[in-house]
């Protein structure tokens, strides 16, 4: 964009049996200090998950009828432009998608059916036909949310070919060794239990060093993890409460993202909408903890944008994308500026 002032913002949302558009694109004027909503695009409901990568947007499609995943990309116009769709009606309830480094492969985490979905792309990026979907077993404590597998979310550990997946249902992080052609291999070559009813939702990696930060959506806590150059080792080394107080209903955390330097942790809660603010040494350890409120409510997902300087928040149950402007010296809020979004569910930043 010609206007260096602004900023893009691509917003996901649950659309349900509306009949709407569920992506949205906004603009972040930083000189204004505005957040405007200039189009909404897509026709398959319920685009709850957005990641961009390799020039594509790519998106979770959350179905209870089948698995979804979708790559879009932008037209002359501006609009955006489904490059194909990729699913299957044995699986459902995608809720994630990571794509691989070298833009071939595209992995779904299907909470529904507690399974793995991967999908392989054309050089152009256009789904080109399925691989084996992975599929989990088991429970654990919580006698409602952990009765069966809930795959919730997917990332390759950096520098690896291994993917962990994280399962809220069984309390585990399963790690698998993705072969040549992007299929999985199974069993897993190892899992991280978690302790029982936490339900570990998602992971944000340190941009420096074999650190994990996992969020735990149960037990409403973050729970530092080093891992091996393999990918394949995990200990856990810390572990951290979230802000509970003042919620109006079950405190849940949501989703964690890492300062670009590293030296910050923002971590999202539902009930009491706060963000969790963690300040971290050289070695990744925790120094010290302040919170702040999430501009809304329901801080279903945050993003940090390149420079470290911006956070987005998806505030889902008040229908509302908030970007908060960053103290560059403590990481805290200093602005923020809102915009109306039905049943907002992601940020992302381009």
């Amino acid at each position: 964009m010609a206007d260096t002032t602004q900023r893009r913002v691509r917003i996901g949302s649950y659309t349900d049996d509306e009949a709407r558009a569920g992506i949205f694109t906004a603009l972040y004027d930083a000189a204004a200090r505005r957040l405007h909503v200039v189009r909404a695009d897509g026709s398959v409901p319920n685009p709850s998950f957005l990641t961009c990568g390799n020039g594509r947007l790519y998106a979770a499609h959350e179905l209870d009828d089948r698995s979804c995943m979708a790559v879009y990309a932008e037209g002359d116009d501006g609009a955006l432009v489904c490059r194909g769709v990729c699913g299957e009606p044995t699986e459902a309830g995608t809720c994630f998608v990571e794509a691989s480094v070298d833009g071939r492969r595209l992995y779904g985490a299907n909470y529904e059916s507690g399974s793995i979905s991967c999908c392989t792309l054309t050089q152009d990026g256009r789904p080109s036909g399925g691989l084996p979907a992975v599929h989990h077993e088991g429970s654990s404590a919580h006698p409602e949310r952990q009765r069966s597998a809930h795959v919730h979310s997917i990332r390759f550990v950096p520098g690896t070919n291994v993917l962990a997946a994280v399962d809220l249902g069984i309390d585990a992080i399963a790690l698998y060794r993705a072969d040549a052609s992007g299929a999985l291999e199974v069993p897993p070559v190892a899992s991280v239990a978690t302790p029982p009813g936490s339900g570990p939702r998602m992971l944000a990696f340190h941009p420096r060093l074999r650190l994990a930060a996992l969020v735990d959506e149960l037990a409403c806590d973050v729970a530092f993890y080093e891992f091996d150059r393999t990918g394949t080792r995990w200990r856990c080394v810390d572990r951290q409460l979230l802000p509970v107080a003042g919620a109006t209903e079950e405190a849940l955390a949501a989703h964690p993202a890492f300062s670009p330097d590293g030296r910050r942790l923002y971590v999202s809660v539902r009930g009491s909408d706060r963000i969790a603010l963690f300040a971290l040494d050289d070695d990744g350890r925790v120094e010290s903890r302040v919170d702040f409120g999430s501009g809304g409510r329901g801080p279903r997902h945050i993003a940090l944008d390149p420079s470290g300087s911006l956070l987005a928040v998806a505030n889902v149950a008040s229908d509302d994308a908030c970007v908060f402007e960053l103290d560059p010296l403590t990481g805290e809020p200093r602005s923020e500026a809102h915009a109306d979004v039905p049943r907002t569910a992601c940020v992302v930043w381009e």
